[in-house]
């Protein structure tokens, strides 16, 4: 009988303890099912959501809800050692360096290249100079040509009341005209001298020169390009020398040193 009571105490007790274990993973079966019935309903409320265009209003709630699941998981993960937190980190900072290398992200050298180039294009836009027999200049001022170029011949100016050789044009105009270049040129020398005033010389190219005389408040200095119609200054009052004749442009031109003739270049 003691060993009947003792054989059924053992078996008793060792059907409570399999009991006690069937319990507890049918629990955590149970648990398992709710969470799945839980994520479920939420990822198909979500579809169906974005699919018939309902408020943002529930939108945001089940972006909300579907937040925390998110993180709780992730906590889980992070937890249970499957996510690695540093590894996320750098995987994002890579993410970073490699949108910087696809937006193409100047460093200083290729900056530094850059404003060399634009340099070069700024160079590349100076007018070109190059004046031969066959440029057709424009007429710097609008007047008409009170004394002609003659070097062959002498010709008379009123104020001087005396004949003699003339190495330029005297294009008469009101004071205050604006004078313009009569083809693309560099500024050479600005000079006051006695008969012509404010003297403005250019370098043409193949040994032409421009010589504009009788100017005021000059727009362009020395060792500037400039380019065909630009304005250089204005028509000032004349000098000692052209008092009788009145305000006008001197314009005369000069090939390798010698006056050439400016109306040949004129239209």
């Amino acid at each position: 009988m003691r060993k009947n009571r003792t054989a059924r105490f053992i078996f008793n007790g060792a059907l409570l303890a399999v009991m006690a274990v069937l319990g507890v993973t049918a629990y955590q079966v149970s648990n398992k099912q709710e969470h799945i019935q839980e994520v479920l309903p939420l990822e198909s409320t979500q579809e169906n959501d974005t699919a018939n265009g309902e408020s943002s209003a529930d939108s945001g709630t089940l972006a909300e809800a579907g937040t925390s699941l998110v993180e709780a998981d992730m906590d889980e993960m992070s937890d249970t050692g499957i996510l690695d937190e540093e590894a996320v980190v750098k995987e994002a900072a890579n993410e970073v360096d490699n949108a910087a290398d696809l937006t193409g992200v100047e460093n200083s050298a290729d900056i530094g290249e850059s404003t060399s180039v634009n340099a070069q294009v700024s160079l590349n836009q100076s007018p070109e100079i190059n004046f031969s027999e066959d440029t057709l200049m424009e007429w710097p001022v609008n007047g008409h040509v009170m004394i002609d170029y003659s070097m062959d011949q002498s010709v008379y100016f009123p104020t001087l009341d005396q004949y003699k050789l003339s190495p330029a044009i005297s294009v008469q105009a009101v004071e205050g005209a604006p004078v313009v270049s009569a083809v693309n040129g560099t500024v050479y020398s600005i000079e006051n001298d006695a008969e012509t005033g404010t003297t403005v010389t250019m370098e043409l190219g193949n040994g032409y020169q421009a010589i504009y005389g009788q100017l005021t408040d000059l727009d362009v200095a020395e060792g500037d390009s400039v380019e065909k119609g630009e304005i250089i200054g204005y028509v000032a009052a004349p000098t000692k020398y052209y008092s009788e004749e009145g305000s006008n442009l001197y314009f005369a031109m000069k090939k390798d040193g010698e006056p050439i003739d400016p109306i040949a270049y004129l239209p």
